[in-house]
């Protein structure tokens, strides 16, 4: 991230920002809106108001990569809504230095009729842009979105995902001293997210400034270096990605707990045995709410036979796979390749898998489970447990990868050998 000064001024100040709503009930009928109002006047003029944002007040400096959390109606859509200028607050300001560029929903600024290059100059052309400005990018516009093949068909007949790509290579090519995304990366393919998580990086690393709003907690870690955390219209923490994302996830009980797959339905298998419960624990086997890259945990499974135990078990296979939240395998333990004998079980027990030196980045990861017996696949649980990495010490050195690298680390040595003619 690039360094400012302390005495530089923030790119953008906000103070005291509330944004307030009537609620009204346009459902009802002239005359029942008619009798509601008076009720009201008679009751002394009380109305119903809602408070979108309540309050906040926070600086961003040039160069910061910032994510905004919370729940649906916290009010981080309103955030940069209002920053934006789309909409204006009910009380305080906002002060921003610099040119914003936004890119609030897909395809924001659009025109359905237009071919994408028409919408390419109009965007640009509502940024500011000059047409030579326009022309000197256009080619990298198109070559970054990938839908050059469409570009003179109206941008209607346009999926989502080349909504988002065409609107968010657009929004990142005009040169913006401030970049607002909310939730733009939901709609892409994989491969265009960290094209796009690149991009970014590649934009705060040049002095620009991205408020980046989203529900993807691993998108957040691997991307922002500070997160404000949104609460009903209230900023409930703002700080570093990782101690803000470990309040958040902890608060909403992702981890900690044990979490109860008697009830989950997503599952395969026999049914003769099943996955009572799923825990996470550090290595002295205390439960725990989120892990570090580089520690040692224990993932626990609580089982027990729906049916009669079979008379003689000869083979015991079960396994343990980390997805990312796109569904991407990551690693993937399996007891049949170690010299395991977990023949010995009873009508209740639990499996210990122990994982040293966790060689996942900071993320939010998925679990799955599978339990062979007999060579028979008596269960197997998509959605057995989440696993909320953050950052840690893996190579013992104090210096750890950039977290847009890769997903996971592992051991290696670098050496310099000198070749001899």
């Amino acid at each position: 991230m690039k360094q400012t000064s302390p005495d530089t001024p923030p790119i953008i100040s906000v103070r005291n920002l509330s944004k307030r709503y009537r609620i009204t009930h346009t459902d009802l009928s002239p005359m029942a809106r008619l009798l509601r109002f008076l009720r009201s006047k008679k009751e002394g003029g009380r109305e119903k108001i809602f408070f979108a944002l309540k309050n906040v007040s926070f600086d961003i400096h040039q160069g910061e990569k910032i994510g905004v959390i919370g729940h649906n109606g916290a009010g981080k859509s309103t955030l940069l809504k209002i920053l934006s200028r789309i909409t204006y607050p009910s009380e305080g300001e906002a002060r921003i230095r610099g040119r914003v560029t936004s890119l609030l929903e897909v395809g924001t600024g659009f025109n359905p009729e237009l071919t994408g290059r028409e919408n390419i100059y109009l965007n640009a052309a509502m940024q500011g842009l000059t047409l030579q400005e326009v022309q000197e990018r256009f080619d990298d516009i198109v070559q970054f979105s990938g839908v050059g093949k469409f570009l003179e068909l109206p941008v209607k007949f346009y999926s989502s995902g080349m909504y988002a790509r065409l609107g968010f290579s657009v929004a990142a090519h005009l040169d913006p001293d401030i970049l607002l995304l909310d939730e733009v990366l939901s709609v892409g393919d994989v491969a265009f997210q960290e094209k796009c998580l690149k991009k970014m990086d590649s934009l705060t690393g040049g002095g620009r400034t991205v408020l980046f709003v989203s529900h993807s907690i691993a998108s957040i870690l691997q991307f922002c270096d500070r997160v404000i955390w949104l609460d009903q219209g209230a900023i409930r923490l703002d700080g570093s990605a990782v101690e803000v994302v470990r309040a958040y996830e902890e608060t909403n009980r992702v981890g900690g707990d044990p979490m109860d797959l008697s009830c989950v339905t997503d599952r395969r298998g026999t049914g003769v045995a099943r996955f009572l419960k799923s825990q996470l624990a550090d290595a002295d086997g205390r439960p725990c709410e989120s892990v570090r890259t580089g520690q040692d945990i224990q993932v626990i499974l609580e089982y027990e036979f729906q049916e009669e135990m079979p008379e003689k078990i000869h083979s015991v296979d079960i396994a343990l796979a980390v997805e990312n939240e796109r569904q991407q395998r990551l690693i993937s333990m399996h007891s049949d390749v170690l010299e395991t004998d977990l023949t010995g079980m009873k009508k209740r027990g639990r499996f210990v898998c122990r994982i040293e030196r966790l060689p996942l980045m900071p993320a939010v990861y998925q679990l799955l489970v599978s339990l062979h017996i007999n060579h028979q696949l008596v269960d197997k649980v998509g959605r057995a447990g989440k696993v909320v990495v953050t950052e840690g010490d893996f190579f013992g050195t104090g210096r750890l990868p950039h977290k847009a690298i890769a997903p996971v680390c592992v051991d290696f040595d670098w050496r310099h050998e000198s070749i001899t003619s």
